[in-house]
């Protein structure tokens, strides 16, 4: 019976490691963010062309960033643009560094940890 059990937490852990493709907390970094606009940028011609040249962060209207393991929110400064951010299904704690974001009007934080919430008062659209 426990080795049963043993397997069911390992097997438990694999499916949340998979769910969330990361085992460690993780932040909101410059790598992640090129790759959440390289996937969900352009397709086609146009995707290959924006790979090649870059997609300039003040140019994405919208973000989706879910199941990543997040605990902290950083490195979106330069999304000035962005009217639509998903940050659903992680563990955050701590909602801060959004006061850049000023014309943001859908935000989707649910299905996380949040204990604090700070530095939203720019957020007025």
């Amino acid at each position: 019976e426990s080795n049963f059990i043993g397997k069911q937490v390992l097997w438990t852990i694999f499916i949340m490691s998979r769910l969330y493709d990361t085992v460690e907390p993780s932040v909101i970094d410059e790598a992640m963010l090129h790759t959440a606009v390289e996937e969900q940028g352009p397709k086609d011609e146009a995707g290959k062309i924006a790979k090649q040249e870059g997609i300039e962060f003040s140019d994405v209207l919208s973000l989706r960033i879910d199941f990543k393991n997040i605990l902290k929110i950083d490195n979106l400064w330069e999304f000035t643009s962005l009217t639509k951010l998903q940050l659903d299904n992680n563990i955050i704690e701590h909602i801060e560094g959004l006061d850049e974001l000023v014309n943001l009007v859908w935000l989707d934080l649910s299905f996380n940890n949040i204990e604090v919430i700070e530095g939203l008062t720019k957020l007025t659209k």
